[in-house]
């Protein structure tokens, strides 16, 4: 084993293994752990270049994880991304943390973009119900025991397969959240209508780059990714589809109530050209701009 192989294994296998020091916790893998929380740690938070999954009862977290009378109450999950900093300070639960490698080259690795979840804010947490909290344990004792197992040439396939198995169900337990949300939703992109609508008849759009999730998102006070996955799931839309949508509603407006010419629609709505606007506007709506004005 060469010098740089031994400082890249030291590299990753460094948190993990700081992690349970500070709950004081035997390390069974370097590179993935499942935390008992209801011991103090030793320190308040902890900058780590792995991935973590925190469970933890709500009489804890509700405050800050933006529980509201609609969701769920029975626990909390929240997630962090490497090179975050993970809090320590919790009153019980367990937190599940791994290092890129342990996935990598893996079904898990390939899709792991997929779990945006993982970038949301810390009041965009999960709210789980009774049967929820029962799956999710079930998932985490059994990484517990593939780590109670021991390390082999089968253990990496087997624990990234638990972690996958983990993050589809928190996948799933999010989508159910945005339909207990939904009321909350629609208010959401009454708001983004708002944004979206004063940005094009300011005429900003001519002069200045389109709007984006991560625009738009911190005047909701929601992380971008948040904003994208509430979008897709109300309307079957990601942000900038939205978007595109509601420049050629606007569009469709101006042409049948002035007399503005095609371009300086276009340009109006931001479009680099008019042809490029043309095309759009017929993608959307099966015609012409001059078609739609004159039918």
């Amino acid at each position: 084993m060469t010098r740089d192989t031994m400082r890249h294994i030291c590299d990753t296998t460094n948190y993990v293994c700081e992690c349970n020091r500070a709950f004081d916790k035997e390390t069974r893998h370097p590179q993935v752990s499942l935390i008992d929380m209801s011991g103090k740690s030793s320190c308040r938070n902890m900058a780590t270049d792995c991935y973590a999954v925190k469970v933890v009862s709500d009489g804890c977290t509700a405050g800050k994880c933006g529980q509201h009378y609609y969701d769920f109450s029975e626990a909390t999950m929240t997630f962090a991304m490497p090179a975050s900093e993970i809090d320590l300070r919790q009153c019980g639960g367990r937190m599940l943390i791994f290092h890129p490698d342990i996935i990598r080259c893996t079904p898990l690795g390939m899709r792991i973009k997929d779990f945006s979840f993982f970038k949301y804010h810390t009041d965009e947490a999960l709210h789980l119900s009774c049967c929820e909290l029962k799956v999710i344990s079930r998932c985490l004792d059994g990484i517990d025991c593939e780590l109670k197992w021991g390390v082999d040439g089968y253990s990496k396939a087997i624990i990234s397969n638990c972690i996958e198995l983990l993050l589809n169900y928190c996948q799933r337990f999010y989508t159910r959240q945005f339909i207990t949300r939904h009321e909350a939703n629609t208010a959401a992109i009454k708001t983004v209508d708002g944004i979206i609508d004063g940005f094009l008849r300011s005429g900003k759009a001519a002069t200045q780059s389109m709007l984006t999730a991560c625009r738009i998102a911190p005047e909701l006070k929601m992380s971008a990714e948040y904003l994208n996955d509430m979008m897709k799931h109300e309307t079957g839309k990601s942000v900038s589809e939205y978007i595109q949508l509601r420049r050629i509603l606007m569009a469709k407006e101006l042409l049948l109530s002035t007399d503005m010419t095609a371009g300086d629609i276009a340009s109006m709505l931001g479009f680099c050209a008019e042809s490029c606007f043309n095309t759009v506007f017929k993608k959307i709506t099966g015609c012409t701009p001059h078609e739609y004005r004159n039918g």
